[in-house]
C-alpha cells in the first residue's frame, strides 16, 4: 500500500533541499519513492517551438512525450485533488508531496531560523518538525542537516 506524506513549510524553508537529500536515502533502504510537487501557479514543461508545445498550443487536451525509459504527460484538468494524483503513482511505496498543507495527509513541517518566519498554523496531522530552533509542542523534532535521521524517521514511522 502506498503511503503519502506531505512536506510543508513556507517558501524558502528548505523543503526541496530536504526532499532531494532524503530521497536517495529512502531508496537505499529499498523503498520506491514518488514526488508530487504542488504549485499555486500554472506551469509548463514544454519549450516554445518544440512539437509537444505546438500540440498544446493547437489545443490538445493531453500531450505525452515518451522515450524508451520514461514518459511525461501534460493534461488539461479541472482542479485536481491529491487523491487523483496519488492514483497515478500506485507503483511506489511512498509519495512525498511538497506542499498540500491543507490535505488530510500526515505532514512534516520544515522551518529554519534563517528564514525569520514563524511555523505554519492550523495544520492537521502534523507528525514532526524539521527545524534548527527549539520547539515546545512535544512533536518529534529533527535537524535540517540530519537527512539520514529524517529518512530513518520516515521509514520507521510510515514504512
Amino acid at each position: 500500500m502506498t503511503v503519502t506524506l506531505s512536506i510543508v513549510g513556507k517558501s524558502g524553508s528548505g523543503k526541496t533541499t530536504l526532499m532531494t537529500r532524503i530521497l536517495p536515502l529512502l531508496q537505499q533502504k529499498g523503498f520506491r519513492v514518488g514526488i508530487i510537487k504542488h504549485t499555486a501557479h500554472g506551469f509548463s514543461m514544454d519549450h516554445e517551438g518544440k512539437d509537444s508545445w505546438k500540440y498544446q498550443q493547437a489545443g490538445a487536451d493531453a500531450v505525452m512525450v515518451a522515450s524508451e525509459t520514461a514518459y511525461a504527460l501534460v493534461k488539461k484538468v479541472t482542479p485536481v485533488c491529491l487523491e487523483e494524483l496519488e492514483g497515478q503513482m500506485k507503483d511506489v511505496d511512498l509519495i512525498l508531496t511538497e506542499g498540500y498543507k491543507g490535505s488530510d495527509r500526515p505532514k512534516i513541517e520544515v522551518n529554519r531560523a534563517a528564514t525569520g518566519k514563524k511555523n505554519l498554523t492550523g495544520l492537521t496531522q502534523l507528525v514532526a518538525r524539521i527545524t534548527d530552533t527549539p520547539q515546545e509542542d512535544g512533536l518529534p523534532t529533527l535537524h535540517p542537516d540530519d537527512a539520514q535521521g529524517v529518512a530513518d524517521f520516515i521509514a520507521k514511522t510510515f514504512l
